[in-house]
């Protein structure tokens, strides 16, 4: 099991996330265009409002420390570092609860 301490991937998923609710945005704006040239308006879907929600909570976290991130490498690869399996639990716990809240 592989630990991302670094925290890339999830921001390069929001990206990815972002990027095809704005396709799919364009296209019903397109669709709905063409079939009602008589009034314009812009409708954002759920999605992309929490999209947009998890856009501004990821750029208000702090920057990665690279100290902390050489520090913990070290510890795991000397076989020091500890893990405790109860805070562990309880943050994935909440993890998945408020991911259930976004995407449910």
């Amino acid at each position: 099991m592989s630990i991302n301490i670094n925290r890339q991937a999830p921001q390069k998923n929001i990206v990815v996330e972002q990027n095809k609710a704005q396709k799919q945005q364009d296209v019903r704006q397109q669709t709905q265009t063409a079939s009602s040239s008589s009034k314009d308006s812009v409708q954002l879907t759920p999605q992309a409002l929490n999209l947009n929600k998890m856009q501004k909570q990821s750029s208000s976290e702090p920057q990665v420390n690279k100290q902390r991130i050489e520090t913990l490498k070290a510890a795991i690869l000397n076989g020091d570092y500890k893990i405790n399996t109860e805070r562990l639990a309880e943050k994935l716990s909440k993890f998945e609860g408020d991911f259930s809240k976004a995407f449910g």
